[in-house]
Formats: structure tokens, sequence, C-alpha cells
């Protein structure tokens, strides 16, 4: 989206148009023999890429006095989503059915889904990838798991000291125009919100036709949006003019050029500012918004895991004067007994498969395990 006259002034006034960080982002190679990409800015946070030497990676934010960097996810980077979050509507593209879907983060060759990274609300889409699902667990709780691109604001962070900063490549120079049969080279261009460029004259028709590729550049650049603009080579090529101009008016013609491209890489420069302090912002408030949903889900109360699963059915045996119930197993055989207290009806599940959470220990008149059962969930 382009950005407005206004909005660049401000940003010229108060943030600036010096520094590093309103390069970013910017490509960056690494130098470490193998170099792990956190989820976090933590190293004992998961690490679910290793990046080797060599491998360039593209940097959005730089902490300098922590040492870390913010990338984003490299090549080969994927997340995990329950398979029945997701719905698939084409080749390689899916939509969110359910009111939520977490998204995990992927670690090559692990058997279990990585930390949750972010939460997608229904009707978000994502990118499935040509990767095998993953199962996690068996029976009636057991879940796939499907390959995804990253989502959109997912980030690593890896070490300062493990890559090294890359130049940017130069800008291709244009083609510049045949030159005129007869007579000096003219040419004057109109930015957007300055007057127009006056032709030099005392000039050389050399001097002219360098002065004229330098005002073609100059116009070509400002056609791209405004964070886009790079106009070293433009400036190069006037200050060159500049040492080879003698007649005054030419050199004062050509300084009034420099100044204008110093204006021009100045607006550039607090545009680049205000976008990636944007890029930032909207990061943030992701992760932000990720923790506090990670801590919602931890004021939850927390579901203990059953300590067995069967059908309960009603069974003729007593303890302490107290009837049990009889938990079978797959092989249709009673694989324990339940003790239910008073107050906790087991009805309801009577005949269906149940998960039980309480306390075992082994009854001698029983033969058997005797469950105190604390909670009956029905799993049908």
């Amino acid at each position: 989206m382009p950005t407005s006259p206004v909005v660049l002034s401000l940003a010229a006034l108060f943030l600036g148009v010096s520094g590093s960080p309103s390069e970013l982002p910017a490509e960056a190679e690494v130098v470490a023999a193998s170099l792990g990409a956190f989820v976090a800015p933590d190293p004992t946070s998961v690490a679910p890429e290793r990046l080797r030497r060599g491998t360039r990676v593209r940097v959005v934010d730089v902490d300098e006095v922590s040492g870390w960097l913010t990338i984003e996810p490299p090549g080969g980077a994927f997340s995990w989503v329950d398979r029945k979050s997701i719905r698939e509507e084409s080749p390689g593209r899916g939509r969110v059915v359910e009111e939520r879907a977490v998204v995990r983060v992927g670690v090559p060759n692990a058997r279990l889904p990585g930390p949750p990274r972010a939460v997608l609300d229904r009707g978000a889409t994502v990118k499935l990838l040509d990767r095998p699902s993953l199962s996690v667990g068996r029976g009636p709780a057991a879940s796939a798991w499907l390959a995804i691109a990253p989502t959109p604001g997912e980030v690593r962070y890896v070490r300062a000291e493990g890559v090294t900063w890359l130049k940017a490549d130069p800008a291709p120079t244009p083609v510049p125009p045949p030159p005129e049969a007869q007579g000096e080279r003219r040419v004057a261009f109109q930015p957007e919100s300055e007057g127009a460029v006056e032709p030099i004259a005392g000039l050389s028709p050399e001097l002219s036709a360098e002065v004229a590729r330098a005002e073609a550049e100059h116009k070509a650049a400002l056609a791209e949006p405004v964070e886009r603009w790079r106009l070293d080579a433009v400036r190069a090529r006037y200050e060159a003019a500049l040492k080879r101009a003698t007649d005054p008016a030419a050199t004062a013609a050509l300084r009034s050029r420099l100044d204008r491209v110093a204006r021009h890489e100045e607006v550039a420069r607090a545009a680049r500012t205000f976008q990636t302090l944007l890029e930032r912002s909207r990061r943030r408030d992701h992760e932000v918004a990720v923790v506090r949903r990670q801590l919602a889900e931890l004021d939850r109360p927390q579901r203990r895991p059953f300590v067995a699963e069967g059908l309960v059915q009603p069974s003729s045996k007593e303890v302490d004067g107290r009837r049990v119930w009889a938990l079978i197993g797959p092989e249709g055989t009673p694989v324990a007994y339940l003790d239910v207290p008073p107050g906790l009806d087991a009805r309801p599940v009577s005949a269906k498969r149940a998960g039980v959470r309480g306390s075992v220990r082994y009854n001698e008149s029983l033969g058997a395990r005797l469950i105190a059962v604390k909670d009956l969930e029905p799993l049908d």
C-alpha cells in the first residue's frame, strides 16, 4: 500500500533517516558450520531447523543488545495443524473449518508436533505441503496432523555471530536512449510533488549524454514505491559529471540535481524506517496475541490422563460391602474393577466405553486392579 506524503513527513521528523534498521529486511549468509534457527530468542527453546554454512536468510529485525536476529522462516520450514480442523478445497490449499485451529511448529523427524506458534480462526486459508501426515496416539484418541507452510508473521531467531551481512545487488542500469543526431541532449522530467527539472546548458555532448542517463535512471527509480527508491547509481553519475563540468551555470545545475537526489534518498530512508517499524509492530502484536492465547489455555483446568479405559458394566462382585463395576478391555475380559463413591453415578456410562481417573491398587480378593474412581468420562 503506498505511503502518504504526510506519513513520510512525520516519519522523517520523528524517526530519523539513518541507521541499519532503516535498511531492513536485509540478506545475510550463515558462516557457522551449523546454526540453530530457534522459535524464540532463547537458546533453550526449540530449534526446528539447523542452517548450514552458506545458507542465505532474510533478516527482518535486529536486537543489538541481546545479539539475536529475527529472520523469516528458512526454506524447508513447516508447521503442523490437526487434520480435523482443515478442509482441503483444492490441491495444496485448505481452509480452517473449526472455530480455532492451533498451529504447531514442525520439527523434522520428530514423533510429535512442536510447541504452538499461532491460532487460526475459522475461514483462514493455509498452504498444504506435500509431506506425509503425522499420526499421534492410538484408538479413538488418535489424531493426524497435516504439514502446512509457515503462517504469516511466523519467524525464527538466530545468533548474530553466526551470519554475515550481504551487500545488496546494484540496481540494473537502464539502457540509455540513442543520442540525438545534432545538438546537445536535453532531458527534463517532473517527479511527484516537485517542479520540473530544467535542462542543463553549457555541457559537452558527451557529458550531456551522461547527465541524460542519470536523469533517465532517476525518473525510472521514482516510478517505484517510495520505500524501494535506490538512487546510489544516480548520485554517482551526477557526482562524476560535476567533477568534469567547467561552466559555472552547468555546475550549479548539477549541484541542484544532487540536492534533489539527496532529498529523495532522505524520504526513501524515512519510508523504509517507517515500514520496518510497522512490520515490527504487526509482528509483536501477533506474538503477544499468541502468548495471550497460550496463557488463556494454561488458565483452563488441566485434565489429567486416564488411568484406564474400557467398557463399563455392572458386576456381582463386592468390596467392603459395596458393589463394584467391571471395566472390560478389548479382549472382552475385566481389566479392572471400579469402586465408584457415593455421589458419582456410573449409570450414564453403563455399557459404554469410558475413561477412568482415580487411584489404582491391586485387590487380592478380586485378583485384579481396583480403581478408586474420581471421574468417569464417556469416550463414545
